[in-house]
């Protein structure tokens, strides 16, 4: 009789590690930036990380898209001609639909740094950045997307 309950005790974490695996692969990753060459990067990059992934070519892309409510966060470029990243991020937190957010950039400049210090975003990324600070950061974000954060 004390096999048995071995065994069970064996099967239980397993089967908590699959639903925590399915839970990761029906999460949704929205990335916002105006170079396609970064947005097709990222895609890639999340995309083979078990994510789904939606990439929008601007703010007004995004805002006129249908966002998911939860399990999904975003990976926001801060400087785009037609809006930057963090007004976009306010207007969406105004109507309701916001999202855990991690903020990127190419710029480094005073303004930049200050602006992108003075958000509730997950984390602040400067281009070229690595790929696992980048994958971090995007679980910290669905983290919070999963407890029903959407102020962020």
């Amino acid at each position: 009789m004390v096999r048995p309950e071995r065994a069970r005790k064996r099967a239980e974490p397993i089967a908590r590690e699959t639903e925590v695996t399915d839970t990761t692969i029906a999460a949704t990753v929205l990335v916002v930036d105006d170079d396609l060459s970064v947005l097709r990067s990222l895609k890639r990059l999340v995309s083979a990380s078990g994510f789904l992934v939606q990439t929008f070519d601007g703010p007004s892309e995004l805002l006129a898209s249908e966002i998911p409510r939860s399990n999904a966060c975003m990976v926001v470029d801060i400087d785009m001609p037609e809006m930057n990243g963090i007004e976009m991020c306010e207007v969406l937190k105004q109507s309701g639909r916001g999202l855990p957010t991690i903020l990127i950039t190419g710029r480094t400049d005073t303004r930049i740094r200050t602006q992108a210090a003075q958000t509730d975003a997950v984390a602040v990324l400067f281009k070229p950045f690595d790929e696992e600070p980048l994958l971090e950061a995007i679980a910290s974000a669905l983290a919070l997307s999963s407890r029903g954060r959407s102020d962020i």
